[in-house]
């Protein structure tokens, strides 16, 4: 039985460049794609039953035909099984419940949605998602041009769910990747001492002995730990990809986080960006 790759979409530009993105990975890994919209109705307490009813009705009304007009545009993939549906819950919500009935095995979405609309889910929405949901998360930028995955840069700070990440990594793109430079970035005016660098190659080979990843490269970059460094990082590795660990408040996310500096990444991604917690199954 195949797998399924999971797109929300709020029928936005970025959301399209998500499920398109999707798509060619679910070719690399013989996935099938599931493409859904998740909508409220309005209702209210001052209306009558039979006005709320109407409203909900037009409300699905409109998420079908918002649907059907995105699936359009996506276009037809005779050598992918793709299927699509849309689900009266919140975005979260929405997400777990097919997590919970399909074998979802990756979540893709885009990072910003149609912005001004109450179908706005993806922009305002894919934080709370990449908090929560209990599987790796792939969040696509709308610059992504195409599917590439030939360098992958791995934010580092020698925290044990490391080895879960590289884990995920590995069994979800394990024969696609060709390269993934551990990334290590030192705080503090001092230059990183032999030490430092000595910790970092002990990580990687801790790394390499606990999963199956090999020929992992490493750097030590002495950088402010700031949205602009970690997009220069990117820049010159010509990375595709960026992976992530989001656990406890130790690590190099939550890190961030604490300077603000996640959310950005997440919602302003220089590239594809994998996020995996110790919740991630």
């Amino acid at each position: 039985m195949n797998q399924t790759i999971l797109v929300p979409t709020d029928f936005s530009h970025n959301s399209l460049i998500a499920a398109r993105y999707g798509i060619e990975l679910a070719r690399k890994m013989q996935a099938n794609i599931h493409i859904f919209h998740a909508y409220r109705s309005f209702t209210s307490a001052f209306q009558s039953p039979l006005a709320n009813e109407t409203d909900e009705h037009r409300a699905k009304i409109g998420a079908e035909k918002g649907l059907a007009e995105f699936m359009n545009m996506l276009g037809k993939y005779s050598d992918i099984q793709i299927s699509s549906s849309v689900n009266k819950n919140s975005l979260l919500e929405a997400v777990n419940h097919y997590i919970k009935e399909d074998d979802v095995r990756l979540v893709v979405m885009g990072a910003h949605g149609a912005s001004g609309t109450r179908r706005d889910l993806l922009g305002n929405n894919t934080y709370d998602v990449a908090k929560d949901v209990s599987r790796p998360l792939l969040i696509v930028p709308e610059h992504t041009d195409s599917f590439k995955m030939e360098n992958v840069v791995f934010f580092t700070d020698y925290q044990q769910g490391d080895v879960k990440s590289l884990t995920i990594f590995n069994a979800l793109f394990g024969d696609i990747a060709l390269s993934c430079t551990l990334v290590h970035i030192h705080e503090g005016k001092d230059a990183p001492t032999d030490d430092d660098l000595r910790s970092l190659e002990q990580w990687k080979t801790t790394l390499e002995k606990q999963t199956s990843v090999k020929g992992l490269s490493t750097e030590m970059a002495h950088v402010p730990e700031n949205v602009d460094a970690v997009n220069g990082i990117l820049n010159r590795l010509k990375a595709d990809m960026t992976l992530i660990t989001l656990i406890d408040s130790r690590g190099f996310f939550k890190k961030l986080l604490h300077k603000s500096l996640a959310k950005a990444i997440v919602l302003n991604p220089r590239t594809p960006v994998l996020l995996t917690s110790e919740d991630t199954e």
